[in-house]
């Protein structure tokens, strides 16, 4: 089935969500985007749900089938409900009116540029993606290990050789499987994504239009956080960091946008239900956004309080519309219902991932000790001591970490994990002082929203993050960044879209000056993050990087890329093992495993638990149905059995002993 199929299923979920969404308008274009992204997302995610857990439906023909008639089963509906129809042709019309719209703002100079540098820079990383084989640590620990032995499984469970994925909610990663599904390679998993790049773009426009900036400054604000390093980088690997953070600011562009007025409760529940379904996917894709979760209910709660108290006002006053029926006519019963449009999608959607890990480990947040529930440590005993840098630790509070970490240059070459100065001088030098300037424009307004229904929230996030220093646990923060610029620059301007007289040109050429301070920065730091690339084409444990000769030269030589790039390059041994092997390893296994299991999943693992009896360990071992064992000599309990097994050859004869971890061969093989 392979490509077809998978672009075939796409396809009909993007046209299915597509009229769902029209027909839950009307909508500002930038919403009906956002909508669509997370509708589209999470119905991919919630339909691999469906056929993958309760049954070992992770296969094409069951996944292509349930895509097909969900996406025919929206366009039914919708298109013989003579009243749906009708909003999602207007919310058609809308969004189409406002990209015939955009053409003007290509008079803005500063936005062309920038425009030109993010296809450039993202061009680059979807080639990086496409063609270069992943060299990012935790794709290799784990990000990428869960989704192949799903796949191979043909069902979403536990993986038992992949710790962190049998703890960790998995969202993106079952995204990735469908591409996995249907190609029988891990190749594309990297593309899972991208989605929620575009989301952090329509939301950063949405947010700016809705507070009041021209469409043009809405684009350079949010053209501005595609291209800050951490975000960049992480384009074209299986990290979920951008996920987690543009789930969250799609979730506060819908609470913030509640329409007003009687007989606008329904569109409220519209908004309310995609927030919920933002928050859905943001819980899917990492726990720290519970905190998020709590965050948005608290903006969606005053608003809908607003709203209410909105409506009582506008019923003495006379009005004639008696508002909706049933329990939505009254202020507690639509605040109850209102509140449970955001919460329902989690609890239908990633509430999953915390129940399985909740009845494995008695813990639904395992292996961390929180909310009352006892694991291995706290978040910051078992993440931030080990990963925080010795310049944050002498910097004392969250304040002088901030600033330690954002004026700090980008480092070159940059990884896509980069702890310090990965939001580089776009955010230092131009995002960061206009959310300051941006406060005063709001207060000088007395619009309190974007003040108390974003700059709060967020600063409560920041505060409330185990490492606020480290640039990909904030990345949401150039988003709010972009959406003040944009309302600043237009503040300066005015809102018309060409200047008058001498003072209107004096104007326009400031915010034109600013923005290109802009272009300025984030196109430089945006540079910095992808020349040279993050690609190790020489052999050793420790990765180097190449520059853009050398990694065209990779991407022309795809057969050979597994000789050449780290770790790959380093399982020499691995790769000769007949495909179908199973290969056991440790409960303290090697963090690189992914060679191991290979980009097209030709061998498996499994976990066995060591003991000091070597009889019990080798009855473990064939419990498990392995014909080779891989133990990591850096491990110290993996290095104590390697001591053991090499005391009985006759049953684990050495293969290798010159990768990253020892090969045998089990019982006599």
């Amino acid at each position: 089935m392979g490509v077809l199929g998978l672009l075939a299923a796409l396809l009909a979920t993007a046209v299915g969500t597509a009229h769902v969404i029209g027909a839950l308008g009307p909508w500002r274009a930038a919403e009906a985007l956002s909508g669509w992204i997370l509708a589209g997302v999470a119905q991919l995610i919630g339909l691999a749900l469906l056929v993958g857990v309760p049954v070992h439906g992770l296969k094409p023909v069951p996944m292509l089938a349930v895509a097909v008639l969900a996406g025919a089963a929206e366009v039914v509906v919708v298109r013989t409900r003579p009243d749906l129809l009708v909003r999602h042709r207007e919310t058609v019309s809308g969004v189409l009116r406002a990209v015939r719209r955009c053409g003007s703002v290509w008079r803005n100079p500063a936005v062309v540029v920038l425009a030109l540098l993010v296809l450039a820079g993202y061009g680059w990383r979807i080639a990086l993606g496409s063609f270069v084989l992943p060299s990012e640590w935790d794709g290799m620990w784990y990000h990428l290990v869960g989704p192949a032995q799903w796949i191979q499984d043909g069902h979403i469970g536990h993986t038992p050789a992949a710790f962190w994925s049998d703890v960790y909610p998995q969202g993106q990663e079952v995204l990735g499987a469908w591409a996995g599904v249907f190609t029988h390679t891990l190749r594309w998993s990297w593309a899972a994504g991208l989605p929620f790049f575009l989301l952090g773009f329509t939301s950063a426009v949405g947010l700016a239009v809705r507070f009041g900036a021209r469409r043009d400054h809405a684009l350079l604000g949010a053209l501005g956080f595609l291209l800050i390093p951490a975000v960049i980088a992480q384009s074209s690997t299986s990290y979920v960091d951008v996920g987690a953070a543009t789930t969250a600011t799609a979730a506060f562009q819908f609470v913030l946008a509640l329409p007003n007025g009687r007989g606008a409760v329904e569109g409220r529940l519209n908004h309310l239900w995609l927030a919920g379904v933002a928050l859905a996917l943001g819980t899917s894709v990492k726990a720290s956004n519970l905190l998020t979760m709590a965050c948005v209910v608290a903006v969606g709660v005053g608003q809908v309080v607003l709203t209410i108290v909105a409506d009582r006002r506008a019923a003495a006053a006379g009005s004639t519309d008696r508002g909706p029926a049933g329990p939505l006519r009254h202020g507690v019963g639509r605040l109850v219902v209102l509140g449970t449009a955001m919460v329902l999608p989690s609890v239908l959607l990633s509430s999953y991932w915390y129940v399985r890990t909740w009845i494995k480990y008695d813990n639904p947040f395992y292996p961390f000790t929180m909310f009352g529930f006892i694991g291995k440590g706290t978040v910051q005993d078992l993440i931030m001591v080990n990963n925080t840098p010795g310049v944050i630790k002498a910097a004392g509070g969250v304040p002088g970490q901030l600033w330690e970490s954002w004026t700090t240059p980008v480092a070159v070459p940059f990884s896509y994990d980069q702890r310090l100065g990965g939001l580089g001088t776009g955010w230092l030098w131009v995002l960061f002082p206009a959310v300051i300037v941006g406060v005063v424009v709001f207060v000088r307004r007395r619009q309190w929203a974007p003040l108390l229904g974003l700059l709060l929230p967020m600063m409560v996030m920041v505060a409330a993050s185990p490492g606020p220093w480290w640039a990909r646990y904030t990345v949401y923060l150039p988003i709010l960044g972009g959406v003040f610029l944009a309302v600043f620059l237009t503040w300066i301007t005015g809102t018309a879209e060409r200047p008058v007289g001498g003072l209107g040109y004096a104007r326009w050429a400031l915010a034109v000056a600013i923005g290109f301070a802009l272009v300025g920065t984030a196109g430089n730091a945006g540079w910095k993050a992808s020349q040279p690339s993050w690609v190790a084409p020489s052999p050793g444990w420790l990765p180097t990087f190449d520059a853009f000769r050398g990694t065209v030269d990779l991407m022309q030589h795809r057969r050979t890329q597994q000789d050449k790039v780290w770790p790959w390059s380093d399982f020499p041994s691995a790769r000769k093992l007949p495909k179908g092997s199973v290969i056991a390893i440790s409960d303290q296994g090697p963090d690189i495993r992914l060679p191991l299991v290979g980009m097209k999943m030709e061998r498996r693992l499994v976990q066995v638990t060591t003991n000091d009896d070597l009889r019990t360990f080798e009855a473990g071992v064939r419990r498990s149905g392995a014909q080779y064992l891989a133990l990591d000599p850096s491990g110290w309990r993996d290095k104590q059995m390697i001591k053991l097994v090499e005391s009985d050859p006759t049953r684990f004869r050495l293969v290798s002993g010159n990768d990253p971890v020892h090969i045998y061969a089990f019982d006599g093989r």
